[in-house]
């Protein structure tokens, strides 16, 4: 029972921290975010009391939830109080702080943000979400050189992240590392990761990229929430996608496309997914840890399970 407390409060923090950057991407939650960053990091506090000593996994899990909730926090410090850019796509400016914080608000979670990703920085070596956070944090801060190395690291986890290199152009450093193709799945742990779109209004859509630590799970997800993603008519006008990929580590990454798999027997029935042919039940080995975020082909991915 104590493993699934520590592993439903890990989740929790993570749909906290997801909500909260939902927000923020879409410049909103300024009264919010306090409140929803506040809970995140007392469910890492109780986490971290609960955890077995030891427990290398966990304790990674932790330091980079610690480290995205204090990201977060100067973005939105960033964004509503100084009134600047600074997201997952663009990265921010660079030595804001100091050209455009005349009051300086923005030092605290700046400082908290560059120590937390420190922290985080080796917990999991082959994930560039971590590195990405402490670019952005000591480009604001205008530690250049320090961002060129962060970035770069960011770059050599994965050649793919867009946003990692688009900072070095802006900091003027041509990247070390170049895209080359490579469908094998990075990293030590199985996951299936959702990619998936749904309507935040009546005109405008948003995409999820969720992670997993089987595909039943993933599949429970879907079958619960698809009437809330864009039907299959949706998705192709607006050529979105519904997609499915399984990582095992060492592998090739298979991907279904769900949208394909849509049925509907009658205009009255709902739409639903035919898993035939989806490994549902096949186990994945090393299972992602449950709450754990993980950026991905320039994605921010955040765990999907039950809290």
């Amino acid at each position: 029972m104590a493993g699934r407390a520590l592993d439903a409060g890990l989740a929790h923090a993570s749909h906290l921290l997801a909500k909260c950057e939902f927000l923020l991407r879409h410049f909103d939650g300024e009264r919010e975010n306090a409140e929803l960053l506040a809970d995140a990091r007392r469910c890492c506090d109780e986490a971290e009391e609960e955890a077995v000593r030891g427990d290398v996994e966990t304790a990674a899990t932790i330091a980079i939830l610690r480290s995205m909730a204090a990201t977060l926090s100067l973005r939105h410090t960033v964004l509503f109080n100084v009134n600047c850019d600074f997201d997952d796509d663009d990265g921010t400016l660079l030595n804001g702080m100091e050209e455009h914080d005349e009051e300086c608000v923005s030092r605290p979670p700046a400082e908290q943000a560059v120590q937390a990703a420190r922290a985080a920085l080796n917990a999991d070596p082959e994930d560039p979400l971590v590195p990405l956070y402490l670019g952005h944090a000591l480009t604001w801060s205008g530690d250049r050189d320090g961002a060129v190395a962060a970035y770069e690291e960011a770059m050599r986890r994965d050649p793919r992240d867009g946003c990692a290199q688009s900072s070095l152009q802006y900091l003027e450093a041509e990247p070390n590392s170049r895209p080359t193709p490579n469908e094998m799945s990075r990293g030590r742990h199985g996951f299936a990761l959702l990619r998936g779109c749904f309507w935040i209004s009546n005109n405008d859509s948003d995409s999820e990229s969720l992670l997993f630590g089987s595909v039943a799970d993933a599949r429970a997800h879907v079958d619960r929430r698809l009437s809330t993603y864009l039907t299959e008519d949706d998705l192709e006008d607006e050529g979105a996608e519904l997609v499915l990929q399984v990582h095992r580590p060492g592998r090739q990454i298979i991907e279904y496309d769900l949208n394909a798999q849509m049925q509907q027997e009658s205009d009255e029935e709902p739409l639903r997914i035919d898993w035939a042919g989806i490994p549902v039940h096949e186990p994945l080995k090393s299972p992602y840890p449950p709450g754990r975020p993980l950026r991905i082909g320039g994605h921010t991915c955040f765990y999907g399970g039950s809290e």
